[in-house]
């Protein structure tokens, strides 16, 4: 434990390694086949549709390049859970990301991070940071408590609307689209109503985005175009 805590400080005061270049599993690769909406196969492009929407706003979040979340998932093998709690304390400390990975891949843990007390975490992020050091156990949710806290900031949405989606079976990756739908389709509808083509009319999200004018290539552009 002495040996993970001196890397620990070793690795948190000097980034020496690029997070592209860590490790050497492909694992984390996730080769979409469907990228556009087909009207008779409508659920084929989704996983595509959910997972393009939500690396751009990972990307439009952290100030990084879309490409470099997708080449840190699929050559450099980092779990994309780890990857969204590594951005986080990486911006809330403003701690190389490479430094922390490093830590994960020496044998240390996020609650080794979390608990160390070199960080010191910028005011914004605090309440979601130490709100997160209980759930460290749960990577669901704690990947969805950094979700909820990226989404209040990003869109502006409530608590209310967050738990409301939530209680309705909402995704982290779903609420970001119908967001993205609300602020950027063709029609004006909130995001509750939009989820609830998906939930209750049983709607494929590649057709909702079609109803709203979006193609899936499309809608995952849409924030890295705003910024």
């Amino acid at each position: 434990m002495k040996i993970i805590f001196c890397l620990l400080f070793i690795l948190l005061s000097a980034g020496t390694v690029s997070a592209m270049d860590m490790g050497n599993s492909t694992s984390g690769c996730h080769c979409f086949r469907e990228r556009t909406f087909d009207p008779k196969r409508p659920f084929a492009a989704d996983a595509y549709l959910l997972t393009t929407s939500f690396n751009s706003f990972i990307a439009a979040s952290f100030h990084i390049s879309k490409s470099q979340i997708v080449m840190m998932k699929m050559k450099g093998g980092i779990d994309p859970d780890d990857l969204l709690i590594g951005l986080f304390v990486s911006r809330a400390a403003d701690v190389e990301l490479n430094s922390l990975i490093a830590v994960l891949e020496n044998g240390g843990t996020w609650r080794d991070i979390f608990e160390s007390d070199s960080l010191k975490i910028r005011e914004s992020d605090a309440d979601t940071f130490r709100g997160l050091i209980p759930v460290l156990g749960d990577r669901e949710k704690a990947v969805e408590m950094i979700t909820d806290h990226l989404l209040r900031e990003y869109f502006g949405i409530t608590d209310q609307e967050l738990a409301l989606l939530r209680k309705e079976g909402a995704t982290g990756r779903e609420i970001v689209l119908v967001h993205l739908l609300e602020k950027y389709g063709k029609r004006q509808k909130s995001a509750a109503d939009i989820f609830a083509m998906h939930s209750i009319e049983k709607k494929s999200w590649s057709e909702i985005a079609d109803f709203y004018g979006m193609t899936p290539k499309g809608t995952g552009r849409l924030l890295l175009d705003q910024q």
